[in-house]
């Protein structure tokens, strides 16, 4: 019951720029070259192509200062950051490995390094360079980046160590308190960890915010512990600033629906079918209709539906089943058949495709339908009962009196009706 797609939070993996190539003011230090004649305007031609993304002409510059100033811990970063952005990142790694070893100090290199690892999928290697990162004074940007780093570290550390994750989301939200990101990260380790309590103080927080995905995670915080009016009351805030979402109101409407509010959540997708029909909103009233008994309005909008969605199993089984209570058993068996052929592990469309085919008289489909059930899902009274009357009206009488045994061992007086029946038949059909 996801109101709003959940984007994952995703590792800050963009390498920040090279110092040089960046506007700072004059002071700032950063790592020497080597004491060549030509390196400050081979770096400097280097880091100005960086800047213009002309990624591949600065690689080419920067690979000749790295062959003969190979301990120039400017270079090779900004040897890393082209090969980053040339989707080479096995060669960023060892770049910025490089410009990392020859300036241990360096905040930015242990950081693109970390980066660079992460985007490889080392974590735990990457995880280590971040924790140096985060030891740093940052040339460029001070807390907001040293915050960076901190959040970088937490969603590398997520899956291996979830409390020094935890820790390092909290160090983030305290260097830059307007970043949402490091509380949702923390938001979302708290309630891994079982704490829906403190899971959910977090996600308040950021959704007071004006935060949307915490708006999703908090209302399916409380649909987890079935606190529907909650969730219904976070979502009509959710709906008063995006009132054209149309998953937003798919998603009250079920909500309503949880709550017995059956009625009303049918209105809400009336009114979005007609102002702006939308085929999740039509096939959710579609399914409201066929669940609050109204099987001509259902068969109406399943009809629409299967004309544009033709290869969907569960579309012409449900659309069966209104056809079914219809009384229209012809129409209900073709569209049951369609459904199981389309997919044949359907468990549930079977025991209504076996009764609208013995409706329909033809009752070797209801036994082959009852039979293709069976291989998927226990038999029950109704199974046995079906396929007992089934083989009764095609004269099988031995199948049909061992169907209408295995019904009375299982009714045990549940159905006064149909037991009095196979009693009966079995007289007529095993008089002895």
């Amino acid at each position: 019951m996801g109101l709003i797609r959940i984007i994952p939070t995703v590792l800050l993996a963009v390498c920040v720029m090279p110092a040089a190539a960046q506007t700072r003011p004059a002071e700032k230090p950063r790592p020497k070259a080597e004491p060549q004649a030509s390196a400050p305007d081979t770096l400097q031609e280097a880091e100005s192509l960086l800047q213009k993304q002309q990624y591949a002409q600065a690689e080419e510059k920067l690979q000749n200062l790295i062959s003969a100033q190979a301990k120039n811990p400017q270079a090779w970063f900004d040897f890393g950051f082209a090969e980053s952005h040339l989707s080479k990142t096995t060669e960023a790694i060892s770049a910025y490995k490089k410009a990392a070893e020859l300036s241990p100090k360096w905040f930015e290199a242990n950081l693109n390094l970390g980066l660079a690892l992460a985007k490889a999928g080392n974590l735990a290697d990457a995880a280590s360079a971040l924790k140096i990162a985060v030891t740093l004074k940052p040339t460029t940007d001070g807390q907001l980046a040293l915050s960076k780093a901190w959040l970088s570290l937490a969603q590398v550390s997520e899956a291996s160590q979830p409390q020094d994750a935890l820790a390092a989301y909290q160090k983030a939200a305290e260097l830059d308190p307007t970043n949402i990101e490091p509380l949702l990260g923390a938001a979302k380790l708290i309630e891994q960890t079982g704490n829906l309590s403190g899971a959910e103080q977090q996600y308040l927080k950021t959704a007071e915010m004006g935060n949307g995905e915490s708006v999703a995670r908090l209302i399916d915080l409380y649909l987890k512990q079935k606190r529907y009016a909650d969730a219904e009351t976070w979502l009509r805030k959710y709906m008063a600033g995006n009132p054209q979402n149309v998953a937003a109101q798919v998603q009250l409407s079920k909500l309503l629906l949880a709550q017995g509010k059956t009625k009303e959540a049918i209105s809400i997708l009336e009114s979005v079918n007609t102002a702006a029909p939308d085929p999740k909103a039509t096939r959710e009233l579609a399914g409201l209709y066929l669940e609050d008994k109204q099987y001509n309005d259902a068969a109406r909008l399943f009809q629409e539906l299967t004309q544009n969605g033709a290869q969907d199993a569960q579309l012409h089984r449900d659309y069966g089943t209104a056809l079914l209570h219809l009384l229209k058993y012809s129409d209900a068996q073709a569209e049951l058949l369609k459904a199981v052929q389309m997919k044949p592990d359907l468990a549930e469309a079977y025991m209504d495709l076996g009764y609208a085919a013995q409706q329909n008289k033809n009752s070797a489909l209801a036994i082959r339908a009852l039979d293709a059930r069976a291989k998927f899902l226990p038999e029950t009274p109704g199974t046995y009962f079906l396929r007992a009357t089934a083989y009764d009206s095609l004269r099988l009488y031995k199948p049909a009196a061992t169907n209408y045994k295995l019904f009375l061992a299982a009714a045990a007086g549940k159905f006064p009706d149909q037991e009095f029946q196979a009693r009966h038949r079995l007289k007529a059909i095993e008089p002895n």
